[in-house]
């Protein structure tokens, strides 16, 4: 990345942060007032910060709560959460960009697709709220970066990241056969059997931090090292997991869900909304979706497509990376829309990369900006600006 690439990432991480600080959520999501009370009511760094779930969030909102109250903010520790998350999903929005740039090198569709990230629906209004997932998964975009192929392969470093990745939050987990093939898959002059080897070794290493972090923090917070119980602990969750399989009932959700990933809110909260502002908004809402259809009917024409061998590689890391997800969440909770954000990134990899596949793109791609436009502020009129409401 050159000099300008740089400071494009920079502007877009500051220019995001700074729309997700304005717009904090009032409308919290429910184990957002759990984490931090829990925070609220620990005096110090002790067991009682400790969640299976989310070994070290509760850690890491604790330890920044206390670094702005020493500034001297009179803050909460909800806020401070949001605070944090807001400045961590922002990161991401920087790192996703780092990468589409590597892997498209086209500098327009990777502002745009970054854009497209940022301020879809789930992900906007989640970086504006308190929990584990931003974290989880700005872990989880730095070592996808470490694995991209071209890059000398860091199986320990990988495994590091990934390893903090799944201790803000264990559905991070699911990506470990991802990255290792990222890691056997890597360029360079190394063997076949060296490549394996480094898949092996990435692959040990962060199943052993993963399972001595559980342990040893398991001990904390029991006392026990009761194999049994750990199990039961590490596998714990909330009643509403407790979900019955349904062939038709989970397709739906699913499918509904990759829609609310993008495109969220309710028509309703205009009644409440409706002032000069919004009405402008609307207005560029409804130019930016006739823009978006006209460029798209107007340049239908038949496709060829093309990839890179490094394009074609991130593909099939992308498409494993979504694989894996959709059919876990196909059977387990399919109705939590939040935990599709695992592989978001994903989505929008694939779909750059569809649209760099298209030979002679240019003139479908000048419409990308206005639909960005226009899902961005349809999301923020109904779904962010009545969050931050209260509505």
């Amino acid at each position: 990345m050159n000099s300008r690439s740089h400071i494009a990432a920079l502007i877009l991480v500051i220019v995001t942060a700074a729309i997700y600080l304005a717009f904090p959520t009032r409308v919290y999501y429910w184990d957002a007032i759990a984490i931090a009370q829990t925070i609220e009511d620990a005096g110090r760094l002790s067991p009682s910060l400790v969640h299976p779930n989310h070994l070290i969030y509760n850690f890491a909102g604790y330890l920044f709560c206390k670094l702005l109250r020493a500034f001297g903010a009179d803050i909460r520790a909800l806020t401070a959460l949001q605070i944090l998350n807001s400045l961590l999903s922002a990161l991401c929005a920087g790192v996703l960009f780092t990468i589409l740039l590597k892997t498209l090198r086209s500098f327009y569709f990777s502002i745009c697709l970054t854009l497209f990230f940022a301020f879809s629906a789930t992900w906007w209004r989640f970086s504006t709220d308190a929990n584990a997932y931003i974290p989880s998964v700005l872990l989880l975009l730095i070592s996808f970066n470490l694995v991209l192929p071209g890059r000398k392969p860091r199986p320990l470093l990988t495994a590091l990241t990934f390893f903090v990745s799944m201790a803000f939050h264990q559905l991070a987990m699911l990506m470990l056969p991802v990255l290792a093939l990222g890691v056997y898959l890597q360029d360079g002059p190394a063997t076949l059997k060296r490549r394996a080897l480094n898949a092996v070794y990435f692959s040990v290493v962060a199943t052993a931090l993963i399972a001595a972090a559980y342990g040893y923090l398991f001990y904390l917070a029991s006392g026990s090292f009761d194999l049994a119980k750990l199990i039961r602990w590490t596998a714990s969750h909330s009643p509403d997991a407790d979900t019955k399989f349904g062939l038709w009932s989970n397709l739906q959700y699913s499918l509904s869900g990759h829609v609310r990933l993008f495109f969220g809110g309710r028509l309703n909260v205009l009644k409440n909304l409706l002032n000069p502002a919004i009405v402008v908004l609307l207005l560029c809402l409804l130019s930016a979706v006739l823009f978006f259809i006209f460029k798209v009917f107007r340049n239908l024409r038949a496709i060829k497509v093309r990839l890179e061998t490094r394009q074609k590689t991130v593909l099939l890391l992308s498409l494993l990376w979504t694989g894996v997800y959709v059919v876990f969440f196909y059977f387990w909770l399919p109705q939590n829309t939040f935990y599709r954000l695992f592989y978001l990134p994903a989505l929008i990899l694939v779909f750059g990369l569809a649209l760099a596949s298209v030979r002679n793109a240019r003139a479908e791609s000048r419409a990308l900006l206005a639909f960005v436009i226009a899902m961005a502020l349809a999301n923020f009129i109904f779904l962010i600006y009545p969050s931050a409401r209260g509505y």
